[in-house]
């Protein structure tokens, strides 16, 4: 699922939204009811079949 992190430009509230194609123009802050918010640039993770381990094709580690 897509999760977004937004701020409220009026009160500065920090938030999360799941948002999907298309909603994005109705995304209001929680605090204070504002349309006026900005998408955050948040870091992003996933995880690999390997769940946890290190991704590299090396078992080892590289050479």
């Amino acid at each position: 699922m897509p999760i977004f992190e937004y701020t409220c430009k009026k009160c500065g509230k920090e938030f999360e939204r799941v948002v999907f194609s298309g909603e994005e123009k109705e995304i209001i802050c929680p605090e204070c009811k504002s349309k006026d918010v900005k998408k955050n640039m948040s870091a992003s993770t996933f995880m690999g079949a390997s769940m946890g381990s290190c991704a590299t094709p090396f078992p080892n580690g590289p050479s």
